[in-house]
């Protein structure tokens, strides 16, 4: 998957009209919150076989820390 590609992706994943970046801070999206979370880590382990817990969302500050784990 492109970086591009991800991006979208994630934009998808956690539902927000907004335009991200890797740039992006995760806590001032209004929409990310437990349920995005779940859904990052379901997105990471279907799409990339990345195995993450819910402990391991708070060291996920950015878009760019996603993609890190991704791989990207």
């Amino acid at each position: 998957m492109e970086r591009q590609e991800f991006l979208e992706k994630m934009q998808n994943v956690l539902q927000t009209e907004k335009e991200l970046s890797f740039d992006t801070e995760l806590e001032e999206l209004e929409e990310w919150d437990s349920l995005s979370a779940m859904a990052t880590i379901a997105f990471l382990d279907k799409n990339f076989n990345v195995k993450i817990v819910y402990k391991d969302i708070p060291s996920l500050k950015t878009v760019e820390d996603i993609a890190k784990k991704a791989g990207l």
